[in-house]
């Protein structure tokens, strides 16, 4: 016989009394009642089916309450300002707890959330109640304890967004029968949609969304905003590709004139004809030929009279003789110096005074043609000739666009990444400190390409601004960072034009500058009322990288100022041409060069093609393969835009 105490374990069965007595009778009774054993064992069958009931309602509840507390915390976060936690943010927590699981739900137990803020920028709700059992009550077990936890924080990130648009001549072909342009205009206006409620919720929290654009082709217009940060970012003058007017053809200017003047008697004695033929006498020319000194002597009656006066002319008053004859006698002497008229053209670079040129409402006079003289033989530019012959002038006004600051050749197309020192143009934070680093206006009124070289020459392609062979494209004016308007940037876009080469170096290098915490502008953040920034490049572009040894871009013409090869001999216009080629393939480097720049200051870089696919460099030049993508028509285009809005959305809530 067994005695309770053998079975230490059934003294433990206190929340189970019945249970205990039950199991306990039957192990002391050895008569081998097989069905009680069988029933008894029926009861912690029921009681672990009770348990799994129960607890998922249980389960089910604190599904329903987490949620309900995820849903309470960031109602509240949103309602949070200046991160203070007051009534308003109590109460709208607790109304979307109660709206999300009503009191009562899953018979539990009345209860109230508790909202806190743990830390700056976070609010924590807390909630716990019972649920009734339905099983486990039979076994002691009448309720169980649920209870649920949240953070909310509102991740509000101030974000800037560069735009690096292409606005090449391409741009304005069709696809699918719209213009590319018409369609990036689009896309552009889908992306503001995309993002202008977090704009919204941005501004509420005294953050900002903000957009900066860089329409870009063999150049940018960004002289203005140069200028109008700080004028001596500009340079004072300019050496350009041009031509000079050759004056070596001597002319002899009257320079001054004298008068003498008296009476002059005749050697002999004259009747009343002769005398009056001898007053009335012709000039006569004397002197010469010029430079020397000229004379032209007049004859007449008297100083008063032009005609013979008898009384005066013969047998005057006083005269020697009554037959004598006289004559007013004016002798006027000219003197001369040696000037100089136009000979020919001389095409070379020539040095040009901006300072004025560059400044708001500034013009530059230029001589409006080679008429009149110089006093010196030689070789005169176009601002100077007005100076010196004070002929008429056609003034010329700044378009804004920037031939780029100095650079070295040796960025040869390889694969470096790392800036040389003398490429003051990749440098995207260098402060100007000399005329090297220094922009200049680009002024193609004055630039008259030569077939090779940078030495003297008197044949030319043509002007820049008339040549059917070189040519110049001056794209819309960049804007710096700031909030827009939903109506200011649509007629900012809707008035982008087309024209140029594609040049991804340049639209990338200010892409950079623009989205820059430092550099000239400094417009770009790292944290704003306290809260951090994201940066980020939007980089769209229709086709490769493109050069061209004949046309006007921010490097100068590279056929003649050759800041990218250093050397001589890129004439070819053709793509395919060897020179060209690497002359290609140094922009490319270049272009890769700003992307890194970019990317090293934390900007995010995303790249889209549209209409073209994207070769090495610009998925390259993404900030990871996910951000580099085509597309193939306007509805592509658009949707790729408002993905990446999606993306990059500034307001972000993290649990």
């Amino acid at each position: 016989m067994h005695h309770a105490s053998t079975y230490p374990a059934l003294r433990k069965c206190d929340a189970m009394a019945f249970l205990c007595r039950l199991l306990a009778r039957l192990l002391h009774d050895h008569k081998g009642n097989v069905l009680a054993i069988v029933g008894a064992g029926l009861v912690p069958l029921t009681i672990m089916i009770g348990s799994g009931v129960d607890l998922s309602r249980a389960y089910m509840a604190k599904s329903k309450m987490q949620s309900a507390c995820d849903a309470a915390s960031l109602a509240a976060r949103r309602v949070m300002k200046n991160d203070s936690l007051n009534d308003t943010v109590r109460n709208t927590g607790q109304e979307f707890f109660t709206f999300n699981f009503p009191q009562g739900q899953y018979g539990a137990q009345a209860f109230t959330p508790v909202i806190t803020r743990p830390e700056a920028g976070v609010i924590r709700v807390n909630a716990s109640t019972a649920i009734p059992t339905a099983i486990m009550r039979l076994f002691g077990f009448e309720t169980l304890p649920v209870a649920v936890s949240c953070d909310a924080s509102l991740n509000f990130v101030n974000t800037d967004i560069v735009l690096v648009l292409d606005v090449t001549a391409s741009m304005a072909q069709t696809v699918d029968g719209t213009p590319k342009i018409n369609a990036l205009q689009d896309a552009v206006m889908a992306l503001y949609d995309e993002l202008a409620p977090i704009q919204t919720q941005l501004a509420a929290q005294g953050l900002r969304l903000r957009y900066g654009i860089v329409p870009y082709s063999s150049t940018v217009n960004v002289g203005r905003l140069i200028y109008g940060q700080n004028p001596t970012y500009m340079r004072s003058d300019t050496t350009a590709t041009s031509r000079k007017a050759r004056f070596t053809k001597p002319v002899y200017v009257q320079d001054g004139k004298t008068t003498t003047m008296g009476w002059e008697v005749s050697p002999s004695l004259l009747n009343n004809n002769q005398c009056k033929a001898y007053v009335e006498a012709s000039d006569v020319n004397g002197g010469g030929p010029a430079p020397k000194a000229t004379t032209v002597t007049k004859y007449q009656g008297t100083s008063s009279n032009s005609g013979y006066v008898q009384s005066q002319n013969r047998g005057w008053s006083g005269a020697p003789n009554s037959s004598s004859c006289r004559r007013w006698k004016i002798v006027e002497t000219s003197t001369y110096k040696t000037e100089y008229e136009f000979d020919s053209w001389v095409y070379t670079n020539a040095n040009y005074d901006v300072t004025d040129f560059v400044k708001p409402g500034g013009t530059m006079a230029l001589a409006a043609s080679t008429a009149g003289t110089v006093g010196k033989a030689g070789d005169y530019q176009f601002q100077e000739l007005p100076i010196l012959t004070g002929k008429s002038t056609n003034p010329i006004s700044w378009n804004g666009c920037i031939e780029e600051r100095d650079t070295v050749p040796s960025i040869d197309g390889g694969t470096s990444l790392t800036i040389p020192s003398g490429a003051h143009d990749l440098n995207i934070n260098l402060i100007p400190n000399s005329e090297e680093t220094r922009w200049r206006p680009m002024v193609p009124e004055l630039i008259y390409p030569r077939s090779s070289g940078s030495t003297s020459s008197t044949s030319t392609t043509g002007p820049i601004t008339g040549d059917g062979e070189a040519f110049f494209a001056c794209p819309s004016e960049a804007r710096r960072l700031a909030v827009w308007d939903r109506t200011a940037l649509n007629t900012y876009i809707t008035g982008l034009q087309t024209i140029g080469g594609t040049y991804h170096d340049i639209g990338m290098i200010w892409g950079a500058r623009l989205s820059s915490t430092g550099g000239i502008f400094g417009d770009g953040c790292e944290v704003f009322n306290g809260m951090p920034c994201n940066r980020h490049i939007i980089f769209m572009t229709d086709g490769d990288q493109t050069a061209y040894c004949n046309v006007y871009s921010a490097y100068g013409v590279e056929r003649n100022d050759m800041r990218i090869r250093g050397s001589s001999g890129c004439t070819s216009s053709s793509d395919t041409n060897s020179i060209v080629k690497n002359l290609v393939s140094r922009h490319e480097q270049r272009f890769r060069m700003a992307c890194n720049a970019a990317k090293n200051m934390n900007t995010s870089v995303w790249v889209i093609g549209f209409d073209t696919a994207l070769n090495s460099n610009l998925t390259g030049c993404a900030s990871s393969p996910g951000q580099a993508d085509t597309a193939a028509n306007r509805t592509a285009l658009i949707a790729k835009f408002r993905e990446i809005g999606n993306q990059i959305g500034a307001l972000r809530l993290t649990q």
